[in-house]
């Protein structure tokens, strides 16, 4: 598979709130082909000092394995920094999510990217989008 068709699967940003918080907008497709996209934008927000990360990933139309362990893993670099991280799933994200993993990964996995940065204390009003 060419690798910029794996690219155009999964957009993954990094939006910095703060100096210690910002969003992680993901749309698209996580899986084999994609999945380095988010593990990069873990290792920046680890790399950045980021306490406070939102992962909107309300764009998301499918996840695979691969993705649940990127996941994981980008929670385990985080929390190892004192972390916390807020989920905001797409219906795909949260059923995959559900069912390999019933209580939530994250500090929280909530409905809205409002939500999510009420709930680590952040002024949703930097959200920007």
């Amino acid at each position: 598979m060419e690798d910029s068709t794996a690219q155009d699967l999964l957009e993954a940003e990094l939006q910095t709130l703060s100096s210690s918080a910002a969003i992680l907008r993901l749309v698209g497709e996580i899986d084999m082909s994609s999945v380095s996209r988010l593990s990069e934008q873990f290792e920046s927000a680890a790399s950045t000092g980021c306490s406070e990360l939102v992962i909107d990933a309300t764009n998301v139309t499918f996840m695979d394995s691969t993705g649940i362990h990127a996941m994981i893993e980008g929670k385990r670099l985080l929390h190892q920094r004192g972390s916390a991280i807020a989920l905001v799933p797409s219906q795909q994200v949260r059923r995959v999510l559900e069912l390999v993993a019933p209580e939530p990964l994250f500090a929280a996995r909530v409905d809205t990217v409002d939500e999510a940065l009420r709930f680590l204390g952040l002024d949703g009003d930097r959200a920007g989008g």
